[in-house]
């Protein structure tokens, strides 16, 4: 009569053979958990998993606040920008962290790359009536862990692209910079953009050593690169920048702080980017994967208007009120998501009561 062994292992049996298997799995079991622990307890193997490091910073700029005292002592109007058709693209420099969004409603986001700082903007835009007036995106400051390889991309889109403009494109574009320096060889680069390999349609503008501005335009492979004919723009200054390209006759304007300026024939060499692959378009540097070009200095706005060339008017309402192309008063315009609370004015300070306010006609019911 044989019975079930508590392991399950084997029939107990009072047969030697059967006894010898028995004893013979029990030690090779002993013998494999033994060599088991060994291995856990071994100082010559790590036992380890593969992860993926992840870094995350939370900045607080407590120094960049801003107050409003709304009075009801001005009226505010819609502006033009977004239209929902010709502006396409709208970058502001208000915020850090892997993108900011492109508030034209087109969502052309753009991406963020290095390590970019809150400024205070200096620049009153009339939104504010205290504390800071304005904010600004800081790029490739020397103090950065990623000097140089600061910048924004945004995905190549038809909605950015010049290939198939029967009129024009407008450009505006505020900043200030902090060095005109060439960066490894290249002028700083505030904007570029390529559509194609060789490339056939392309824009970019460029701050020069001596203070001249250059907007080139190549479209359907026909370059039209002019300069202002003098230093217009010197470090540490915000300007108010509008290009424009108008398809018939292939005429370029630049627009500073409100003025047309004088321009002339570039006689130098246009470099594009080297790649040959990659459209993006790139704010603040010359092109993918080049550390050359890059821009120091701060970015407030950049926007693209499609199919519209600006006129000198619209450019002058713009400057004036430092938000749209409409003719609205500066102040005056209606800006989205920014509230603040009414002034009556009251709280500490006099008493609340006077003797004119205990009179018959104070208190009527």
């Amino acid at each position: 009569m044989s019975s079930t062994d508590f392991r399950g292992l084997v029939p107990a049996s009072d047969d030697p053979t059967q006894q010898a298997i028995v004893s013979l799995i029990k030690k090779l079991a002993k013998n494999t958990i033994a060599n088991q622990i060994e291995l856990i307890d071994s100082d010559n193997e790590d036992i380890y998993s593969n992860g993926q490091d992840m870094d995350t910073v939370i900045k607080y700029h407590s120094e960049l606040s801003s107050t409003h005292s709304f009075d009801f002592s001005r009226e505010y109007f819609p502006p033009f920008e977004p239209d929902g058709d010709i502006l396409r693209t709208w970058i502001r420099g208000t915020n850090t962290g892997n993108s900011t969004k492109d508030i034209s409603t087109f969502n052309h986001t753009a991406s963020i790359h290095g390590d970019p700082t809150l400024v205070d903007g200096t620049l009153d835009l009339g939104t504010f009536t205290g504390a800071i007036k304005s904010i600004a995106m800081r790029m490739n400051r020397p103090t950065s862990d990623f000097e140089n390889l600061e910048y924004l991309s945004i995905d190549d889109h038809a909605d950015i692209r010049i290939g198939s403009l029967a009129t024009g494109f407008s450009i505006f574009v505020r900043v200030r910079l902090f060095s005109l320096a060439d960066q490894n060889g290249r002028a700083p680069t505030i904007f570029e953009k390529t559509e194609d390999a060789t490339p056939t349609n392309a824009y970019m503008l460029q701050a020069k050593s001596d203070g001249k501005l250059l907007f080139i335009t190549k479209k359907g492979g026909t370059t039209t690169a002019k300069e202002t004919a003098a230093g217009t723009v010197t470090t540490n200054t915000v300007y108010d920048i509008f290009l424009t390209f108008a398809v018939s006759g292939a005429v370029e304007h630049i627009y500073v702080n409100g003025v047309d300026k004088t321009l002339t024939t570039f006689a130098g060499s246009v470099n594009w980017q080297t790649s040959t692959t990659d459209y993006d378009l790139f704010l603040f540097r010359r092109g993918p994967d080049e550390e050359e070009g890059m821009v120091y200095g701060d970015l407030y706005d950049y926007k693209y208007y499609r199919e519209k060339v600006v006129s000198q008017t619209e450019v002058t309402h713009h400057y004036t009120n430092k938000w749209t192309i409409s003719d609205i008063g500066f102040g005056q315009v209606m800006i989205t998501n920014h509230w603040s609370t009414a002034f009556t004015g009251g709280g500490l300070g006099g008493p609340s009561f006077t003797s004119g306010s205990f009179t018959t006609t104070s208190f009527e019911v």
